[in-house]
């Protein structure tokens, strides 16, 4: 078996033993950061066709669609127990504005071209830089000119400077996930500053995750408890202002020359 589809499989089995929102993250707080994202870039942008790719349950891809009825948007995911869940939520909404589709972002496609497209975790579910790098080019070619790529991944610098503050505070390692390749942001950036502008950069994960991954989990450790991620400070944390780069979830946007 490949590490493709060891990969592909870990999610196959998510899908099918978890339907609910927690079946892509179990962090139900920084899909909610994630969501806000997007949806002020789809305010921003205004685009008239929007994909999601690696929609997974699209639980995102719904809200988005019944927060902008006006938009077509298309949810893409190569698990195929994801696109069952996904199709069924969207069934159960009643959208007429929203398609699920099986869509591999790893391969080239011949789908019509988008005016923004966004990811959420995604390409981190590949298999190294080479093949994220072809999956970038891939999303390029799926743009119009002028469109607008919103990339929230994860990156290895955020991720390992909040481990140095969980070190100080007496935290263990959180550790990447065996199906997981952040990127390094010191190869990405050029080679994206190939094709696109960067409007901008933020790290959407720092202020969340001192208080989630240090403060509250500090707090856990010492009352002997487990993490929840339904606890208050998830949910309080998930409205403070970005700063820092104490997480690893960073929202690149990025426009098509």
């Amino acid at each position: 078996m490949t590490d493709a589809d060891r990969i592909r499989n870990y999610w196959e089995d998510r899908a099918s033993s978890d339907k609910s929102a927690q079946a892509t993250t179990l962090d139900y707080y920084l899909r909610e950061i994630e969501f806000r994202c997007i949806s002020e870039a789809i305010s921003k942008y205004r685009p008239s066709g929007v994909f999601d790719i690696g929609c997974g349950d699209a639980f995102t891809t719904s809200r988005l669609a019944q927060m902008f009825p006006e938009i077509t948007f298309v949810g893409g995911d190569y698990a195929q127990a994801m696109i069952g869940n996904a199709k069924r939520n969207v069934q159960q909404c009643e959208f007429k504005n929203v398609e699920i589709i099986y869509y591999d972002v790893s391969r080239p496609s011949d789908l019509p071209p988008f005016d923004l497209i966004y990811t959420t975790r995604c390409l981190i579910n590949l298999t190294g830089w080479e093949s994220q790098k072809q999956a970038l080019i891939n999303i390029l070619r799926l743009l119009k000119q002028d469109g607008v790529y919103v990339m929230i991944e994860n990156f290895l610098d955020g991720h390992h400077e909040m481990n140095h503050i969980r070190q100080r505070f007496g935290l263990p390692e959180i550790k990447i996930r065996d199906h997981n390749c952040l990127f390094d942001k010191e190869a990405v950036l050029p080679f994206l500053g190939t094709w696109f502008d960067i409007e901008d950069t933020q790290n959407i994960s720092s202020a969340y995750y001192l208080v989630t991954r240090v403060i509250y989990s500090k707090i856990c450790q010492q009352r002997g408890v487990e993490p929840d991620y339904f606890d208050e400070h998830h949910k309080l944390a998930a409205e403070l202002p970005f700063c820092g780069n104490f997480g690893p979830v960073k929202m690149i946007t990025l426009k098509k020359r």
